[in-house]
């Protein structure tokens, strides 16, 4: 099951930045998460990484999404074409979002991911682990990436 809720990025009324040389670009990007999208195992997309494009760092910054005992955990990476697992995963287990906060994302597998990729390819989050109490807000992500 996917996230509800979507961005203009992921519907392509919004294009995502791209670089223009050798710089590094970083765009923000939100899902509003509905309690329903707060399951276990549950895939959705919320940003975008451009085609020809590699990742250079990542921030997730969430609401306090669960207001109970604090279980929520996430994972985070690119999600495959039909959404519902990972090619490349950049960090699981995240308890970003069992309360309001942010989190950098340090990964080998996200520094070493290759840019062949001739379409945009969709960053995506996993709810690994269920909200205790599950409570509405928003997740964002903070992508940094490259051209290649």
């Amino acid at each position: 099951m996917a996230f509800v809720n979507s961005n203009d990025f992921l519907t392509g009324r919004r294009p995502a930045r791209f670089p223009s040389g050798a710089e590094i670009v970083c765009q923000r990007a939100s899902v509003d998460l509905t309690t329903g999208d707060l399951v276990s195992n549950n895939f959705g997309a919320v940003g975008l990484l451009p085609a020809g494009c590699v990742m250079t760092g990542l921030k997730v910054d969430a609401d306090d999404l669960d207001s109970g005992t604090g279980t929520l955990t996430l994972d985070v990476g690119i999600l495959n074409a039909a959404g519902t697992g990972f090619d490349v995963t950049f960090a699981t287990g995240l308890t970003v979002g069992a309360s309001a906060g942010v989190v950098e994302v340090l990964s080998a597998n996200m520094l070493r991911m290759s840019a062949n990729s001739t379409t945009d390819r969709k960053i995506g989050v996993r709810i690994n682990a269920a909200p205790n109490v599950a409570q509405a807000g928003t997740l964002f992500l903070h992508s940094e990436y490259r051209a290649v």
